[in-house]
């Protein structure tokens, strides 16, 4: 049942709508990008961001036409079946858990390592920030959600801001002009389809805010401006920031920096810039990692009273009634692809990546369900429809399909992205089939049928 609660307005869901997308592994992503691929890479990033906002527009009709659904695995499961619905999950938001975040991870310790006076393990401060955000989820205490808004405007802003002082010539150390630096630099040696895998990975998860559509006030008509409007700033913001990195950061260098977002901010604005951007990072990351911890394992939760996942996850905390075994196995994810990676800083870029694959193949399900649903009920309200259907989904599909066969930017990086895909993919598929097969005794690709089906007509 939908919640009678109408508290969120533009604002709200528009904030949401970014709030996942701002961290540390997308910014070093994109300047990896402009790195690896030059002017070829914002050609990238604007394919990535053609198909970001095709599937934001499929998640718009889907939970504007099913409001009481809170998990995003609902719309498969209605759609075709159990099992794809387990396989959003795990696919679009447990491995990106694992690997995502464990780059973002990385990151932090690269920026800690080059600001503190002192050295530590690789493993230090990563295990330090996920037992506190672990602690703290299970206790109930969500303490950037009075700044998560603040801090996800901070973030874009300084990216835009820095794009424009570098562009304009105003930055502190530039590199000297020539061909090694801005424009022409970026304009040898291209590449586009290696990298749009890449590009990708920075518009990812906008579709978080559609789980908020029932607190909405007027999600009809908002919904659609926050998550598209988001998309739009996000573009804007990561363009602007890449293309001005150029001036202060050989190419080389932001492909194989360990921390090239950090090397920018210091040519732009000089030393002093060290210290506060990267308490800045820090803070995007620490919010990155709590709002994985808070989202992914209620996902789980909602499963589990579904019987799709362990029965375990469906014990919550009798004093703060938060999804414990849930939440301590999400956030041993990270803690998985940190010791797998060996928090090598090379690994950022393939664990980026896979990520980006699992995602892919995530959104790729819900085209297929929206297909499926607007031939199954046709007659359901639909506030909001995706355009030229069903040639957009279909192309959608497709494409994404093709980014993930020519996902790797060099030959010698396509096994260890591959090792990282395929082994984790591999078992949660069969673990998932068995699941579905023998647990649950129902067909892989048997439709669930929504409960308040009759609810739906226009």
């Amino acid at each position: 049942m939908a919640s009678s609660r109408k508290i969120l307005g533009i604002g709200a869901l528009f904030s949401a709508s970014i709030g996942v997308i701002v961290s540390q592994i997308t910014i070093v992503s994109v300047l990896q990008g402009f790195g690896l691929g030059g002017t070829g890479f914002l050609l990238a990033m604007g394919l990535a961001f053609l198909l970001a906002m095709a599937n934001a527009m499929a998640y718009t009709e889907l939970a504007l036409m099913m409001p009481e659904v809170t998990s995003l695995s609902s719309y498969s499961e209605a759609a075709i079946g159990n099992f794809p619905a387990i396989l959003v999950v795990f696919a679009g938001y447990v491995v990106p858990a694992m690997f995502g975040t464990a780059g973002e991870l990385i990151l932090m310790n690269q920026v800690l390592e080059q600001t503190l006076p002192f050295k530590t393990s690789v493993f230090f401060w990563p295990v330090i920030l996920v037992t506190v955000f672990a602690t703290l989820n299970i206790l109930g205490t969500d303490v950037f959600a009075r700044v998560q808004t603040v801090l996800s405007f901070t973030v874009l802003a300084f990216l835009i801001v820095t794009g424009v002082v570098a562009l304009s010539g105003m930055g502190a150390t530039p590199l000297p002009p020539g061909p090694g630096a801005g424009w022409p630099a970026l304009s040898e040696n291209t590449m586009t389809v290696g990298v749009v895998a890449l590009a990708f990975w920075g518009f990812v998860g906008s579709e978080y805010v559609t789980s908020l559509v029932a607190e909405a006030k007027n999600p009809s008509r908002d919904l659609p401006l926050a998550v598209l409007g988001g998309l739009v700033l996000v573009f804007i913001a990561y363009a602007t920031f890449g293309i001005g990195s150029a001036f202060f950061v050989t190419r080389q260098g932001l492909a194989e920096g360990a921390a090239p977002h950090l090397d920018f901010a210091v040519g732009a604005y000089g030393p002093g810039a060290r210290v506060w951007f990267s308490v800045l990072a820090i803070l995007a990351s620490a919010s990155l990692l709590n709002t994985v911890l808070a989202a992914v394992p209620r996902m789980l939760l909602g499963m589990a009273n579904n019987g799709q996942v362990f029965p375990i996850f469906r014990q919550v905390s009798a004093r703060y009634q938060t999804p414990v075994y849930a939440i301590l196995f999400v956030a041993c994810m990270p803690l998985v692809g940190l010791a797998w990676s060996r928090g090598d800083a090379s690994s950022i870029l393939p664990l980026s990546i896979a990520a980006s694959i699992t995602w892919l193949l995530s959104y790729m399900l819900a085209q297929v369900s929206l297909i499926v649903l607007r031939f199954r009920y046709p007659d359901w309200n639909r506030p909001f429809r995706v355009p030229m259907f069903p040639l957009i989904p279909a192309a959608a599909i497709a494409a994404m399909a093709y980014v993930c066969l020519n996902a790797a930017p060099t030959p010698e990086m396509a096994p260890r992205i591959a090792e990282y895909t395929g082994v984790v993919l591999g078992l949660f598929t069969v673990i998932g089939a068995l699941w579905v097969r023998f647990v649950m005794k129902k067909g892989l690709f048997e439709p669930v049928t929504p409960v308040e089906d009759t609810q739906h007509a226009a």
